[in-house]
């Protein structure tokens, strides 16, 4: 689900099944003419529906953090942002990304951080969508125990 499917009524009634939220990170760093940063946006759609599509249900999907211009500050905003999502309530985050340059930078704090770049899926989208459905559910599995 779309955080903004979610009303302040039925927050209470459904956060017992909504346990993970997918952090979706673009990496713009505002230097990408407008057809560049669009193509971004479609391909963080496409890594998202990963996870999504076949979770609907048990995750919510928050607003993207749009622009990451540099490691240090990135850093420590992503871990920021990352504690501040746990702190309301959420079991698990995923943070996801399809930029290449983020794929190193994606927060440890996050339970699972997954890549998934427009040259992986366009190559092998079934396999990557078996691998991103593996490691949920092995996430899944660990916080069980």
């Amino acid at each position: 689900m779309k955080f903004s499917e979610i009303s302040r009524e039925s927050w209470t009634d459904l956060q017992p099944y909504l346990d993970t939220c997918l952090l979706p990170i673009t990496g713009l760093t505002g230097g990408e003419p407008p057809w560049e940063a669009g193509d971004r946006l479609e391909d963080l759609r496409d890594a998202l529906d990963l996870i999504e599509v076949p979770f609907h249900g048990r995750v919510v999907t928050y607003p993207a953090v749009q622009y990451v211009p540099g490691q240090a500050y990135s850093a420590a905003m992503l871990t920021d942002i990352c504690a501040a999502i746990r702190a309301t309530g959420f079991r698990y985050i995923v943070a996801v990304t399809a930029e290449a340059r983020m794929s190193g930078l994606l927060p440890a704090e996050a339970d699972l951080q997954i890549y998934a770049g427009p040259e992986q899926l366009q190559a092998s989208y079934d396999e990557v969508k078996r691998q991103v459905t593996a490691r949920i559910q092995s996430m899944w599995a660990q916080g069980n125990e």
